[in-house]
């Protein structure tokens, strides 16, 4: 960058100096805040004097009643009530309920499940609650006892099944349960190919090009059997097609979701060898058919044949037990070294069985199918008492692929005993807070973050101008270690300050949830925007600031290959819950005070406690490696990124002057407070770039870059359009992101800026 190079001047090649337009402008806030301040206190001293007159009027008495309530700062009292009130034996009791049976997002189980919510909100004093529906695609196995079975059997050259090689369709003790659903993989296509199999690892593209470079193996026809993590399951099936391959069968290695040496269920919560882990194989989130509009019955729904979102091979998930059987006759030479896990076998790479399998090939019977079904959000409200037009919003999802005690019925296990406590003193007029607060359980979130993601989609909009903040939980409670949170970066503060209010679930006198999670460190770790879970959703579409919070396991000494080790399988149930993971539920109360004061915390404030300054080393952080891995590149194509540096520094300034408002704004000028609650949340959404290709993911720092060749945290938009190196109209697309990622920072800067910059740049 250019020495003294300042202010970006849309439309004019003039350029400011970056300190001078930083006193000018910070001159002119504080004349213009002095004059709004001395007409405020001027208005506030003549309603003081009129009221100050003897024989106050009733008429007179509720003015001045209303008047105090725009202004008065929340009631901290109401933390302690809060904290009181949530009872972990109440939260025990709803899981009991909620988690008896399995209720998969389209089932008549899960309806219930969403009925039941709604119900219970109003019963607990909620001002309203509804059902808002969708018609999804959905993706099923055959359910009941008289259907086909998803099964791997190995059979001879002329067909024949071998039916003491038939894996298990589902946990032996869930067979017979007709709202259970087998192992199956959703959206997979259906078939029943028949090849030779090969091991291959975790299903990467790296693990599929050793097979065919390094082993000689040709791909073609072939079925890979491949451990499950490390790649998405849908890119497991999408990247063995890529080789010639005709299906894959997916299974959890001991090695990935066990520690060795100890026992498994039922005699702890590790994954015994009959359990299998359910899942989505799409290859992006949301609703397949209705790209970039909800879902609704008045949608336009493209073709089946249309979507490139399904797996083009089918996939299937079987036990270890099962995997182990076929993995041990296997031909071939050893695997090479990181390729083994833990099963008692030689792990080999085939084609093909050895011994009395040798004439054995393998086949897969897939017999998913898909169909439209209803499917309902639950949204329910208590309204604020002076900005019932702003809303924080609390959400999870209440669909499992089975019962799902952790996955994610703690989580509504939760909410329900968080719209009691937040119902009962809104009913009983003890309290209400400044702001609306939402509740949300999101339906079909298994699927592909289906109901989220289409909510967005509708009410984007409306999300857009009213939502202040989303709260998330997934995976509630996984754990009775430390809590784990994800957020955009203006939340941090909020979430720190909040934790540190809220007890240790550990009987560890004057010792807070903070405490616990910061395990010592100066701040605890918060993670960024993945697409793991619904919090997603507001953040990539909308702007909207975010978090999304669970207590986890200790992960010391664990595999990292799944959540946690019965994950997503018929296991994941209230015995788990209740004899391994938090027997006197202490974690879930501690998980329900945490969410609870942080909903107290932002819709009761004055003053929203957002922080903007902690996007400058977001910024920065992106700028440099944008520069450390392109920027050789870029100069030598001349595009320079004089004007992203530029930008940045001047959402630097602009938050600095935007702190020194901030400092000296007058809580008791409601106008005031709303105008910079206004500019803290629009500066979230200033990072959206509404003319993005991506139907969905909008937001210029943090929506997940698409390119696989290698790793950057450069700007998205600049990772994409340089992924594996443009070509002639290339660098086209690189120039339109680079001026278009400038653009939307200097939007975000002026969110920050005074009235005036409406009227454009100083010259």
């Amino acid at each position: 960058m250019e020495p003294g190079y300042g202010a970006i001047l849309l439309g004019s090649d003039r350029v400011e100096n970056f300190e001078e337009s930083k006193r000018t402008m910070s001159k002119g806030r504080s004349i213009l805040l002095a004059v709004l301040c001395g007409c405020v206190a001027l208005g506030v001293g003549v309603i003081i004097g009129w009221f100050s007159k003897t024989g106050l009027t009733e008429e007179d008495r509720v003015a001045l009643d209303k008047f105090r309530a725009l202004v008065r700062d929340a009631d901290g009292t109401v933390r302690n009530t809060i904290m009181d009130e949530i009872d972990s034996e109440r939260i025990r009791e709803n899981l009991r309920e909620l988690a008896r049976r399995p209720h998969m997002a389209g089932t008549a189980p899960d309806l219930e499940m969403a009925e039941l919510l709604r119900q219970t909100w109003l019963d607990n004093g909620l001002d309203e609650a509804r059902l808002v529906p969708y018609d999804f695609l959905l993706s099923y196995p055959p359910m009941g006892e008289m259907g086909e079975n998803n099964t791997v059997v190995t059979v001879d050259g002329v067909g024949y099944e071998f039916n003491d090689t038939r894996t298990a369709h589902i946990e032996p003790e869930l067979q017979g349960d007709p709202d259970a659903p087998q192992f199956f993989y959703a959206f997979s296509p259906p078939g029943n190919p028949v090849g030779e199999l090969v091991f291959a690892n975790y299903g990467r593209p790296q693990d599929f090009e050793y097979l065919e470079k390094n082993a000689s193996i040709n791909c073609t026809g072939k079925i890979a059997i491949v451990k499950y993590g490390r790649e998405l399951r849908g890119a497991k099936a999408t990247n063995a097609a890529a080789v010639g391959m005709v299906g894959v069968i997916i299974y959890p290695d001991p090695a990935d979701v066990n520690v060795p040496g100890l026992p498994v269920y039922p005699d702890s919560w590790f994954l015994p060898g009959t359990g299998v882990e359910r899942g989505s194989a799409l290859a992006d989130p949301g609703e397949p058919l209705t790209p970039g509009y909800p879902a609704t019955d008045y949608a336009y729904r493209r073709p089946l044949g249309d979507v490139d979102v399904f797996p083009p091979i089918p996939i299937l998930p079987i036990s270890y037990n099962d995997a182990q059987e076929y993995v041990r006759r296997l031909s071939g030479e050893e695997v090479p070294s990181g390729w083994n896990g833990s099963l008692p076998i030689t792990y080999r790479l085939g084609p093909g069985f050895t011994d009395d399998w040798a004439a054995r090939e393998v086949r897969m019977n897939v017999y998913t199918n898909t169909s439209i079904q209803r499917v309902y959000n639950v949204i329910g409200m208590i309204k604020g008492r002076v900005e019932p037009d702003r809303y924080v919003m609390f959400g999870n999802h209440y669909d499992a692929w089975v019962q799902g005690a952790i996955d994610d019925t703690s989580s509504t296990a939760i909410s329900l005993e968080l719209t009691r406590v937040f119902g009962n003193l809104a009913t009983e007029g003890k309290w209400r807070p400044r702001r609306s607060v939402v509740f949300a359980a999101w339906g079909a979130e298994e699927f592909g973050l289906f109901g989220s993601m289409e909510y967005v989609e509708q009410y984007a909009k409306l999300l857009g101008e009213r939502l202040v903040t989303y709260v998330n939980m997934d995976v509630g409670v996984s754990g009775n270690y430390s809590l784990a949170v994800g957020a955009s970066p203006s939340l941090r503060n909020a979430i720190y300050e909040a934790t540190k209010r809220v007890p240790s679930p550990h009987n560890t006198p004057d010792k807070t949830v903070y405490d616990d999670w910061a395990q010592g460190k100066e701040t605890p770790f918060i993670g960024g925007i993945t697409l793991s879970t619904d919090h997603s959703s507001f953040a990539l579409r909308v702007g909207t600031p975010v978090m999304t919070m669970a207590y986890d396991h200790d992960k010391t000494g664990y595999p990292i290959g799944t959540a946690y080790p019965v994950y997503h399988t018929g296991y994941d149930n209230m015995d788990v819950m209740e004899r391994f993971v938090d027997p006197d539920f202490s974690v879930h109360r501690a998980l329900a005070r945490t969410a609870g004061e942080l909903l107290r915390y932002l819709s009761d404030e004055v003053l929203l406690p957002l922080e903007w300054e902690q996007y400058v080393p977001v910024l920065t952080a992106g700028l440099n490696a944008t520069e450390t891995d392109y920027g050789t590149a870029l100069e030598e194509q001349g595009i320079r990124l004089d004007g992203l540096s530029s930008a940045i520094q001047n959402f630097s300034a602009a938050a600095a002057a935007f702190q020194d408002i901030l400092d000296r704004v007058d809580k008791d000028n409601p106008i005031q407070a709303r105008m910079v609650n206004d500019q803290l949340v629009a500066v979230n959404k200033a990072f959206i770039d509404t003319n993005s290709q991506h139907v969905f993911f909008k937001h210029v720092l943090f929506s997940p870059p698409y390119c696989t060749v290698g790793t950057s945290n450069a700007f998205p938009g600049i990772v994409d359009a340089m992924c594996g190196g443009p070509q002639g109209e290339g660098w086209e697309e690189v120039k339109k992101q680079v001026a278009a990622i400038t653009f939307t920072i200097q939007s975000a800067a002026d969110a920050l800026n005074d009235v005036d910059s409406i009227a454009g740049p100083k010259w």
